[in-house]
């Protein structure tokens, strides 16, 4: 607690010891903040990894069905999508340090990145295997379509409406 905030509320009449007491509470109450903004943290980053791996295994039934052009927007639109899911999730969460921005902002477009080449890699085979008509797609261009508009909310968010 500040020293100029301790002697005002001795100016009004607290005690020493109410004072101390005061001081006490709240630094418990910033240690629990801290504790619940990073419990809320990595609950939020969860819930973004199981997102990725549900659109992972609903985009795998896709990419067997469609063509490569019409595959890539909708990966896109599936980046922009859990991009804004992430950045509303994280960015209001309180007490959080740059690091834990630079551990998500990496974490998660790597992990997508992972997932939808396995399932590209995945439906390449059973398009394959089960001689349906539709081209192979290339995992790594897909996994950067994804992982490149997922960064987007993100850099709108740093750009227009950087907090002051």
């Amino acid at each position: 607690m500040r020293t100029e905030f301790k002697e005002k509320l001795a100016h009004k009449g607290w005690a020493e010891e109410e004072i101390k007491k005061a001081e006490t509470v709240l630094e418990n109450a910033e240690k629990h903040d801290i504790y619940l903004s990073r419990i809320a943290y990595y609950s939020a980053l969860m819930v973004i990894i199981l997102a990725n791996l549900l659109a992972s295994v609903a985009l795998m039934f896709l990419a067997i069905v469609i063509e490569s052009n019409f595959l890539y927007i909708i990966v896109a639109s599936l980046g922009v999508v859990i991009g804004f899911l992430y950045n509303y999730l994280v960015t209001d969460i309180g007490h959080l340090e740059k690091h834990h921005h630079i551990f998500g902002a990496l974490i998660i477009p790597l992990v997508a990145i992972f997932n939808i080449i396995l399932i590209v890699v995945v439906a390449n085979t059973l398009i394959q295997e089960l001689g349906i008509g539709n081209v192979a797609h290339t995992p790594w261009l897909v996994g950067v379509m994804f992982a490149v508009p997922f960064l987007v909310p993100s850099i709108i968010e740093k750009v227009f409406f950087r907090k002051k």
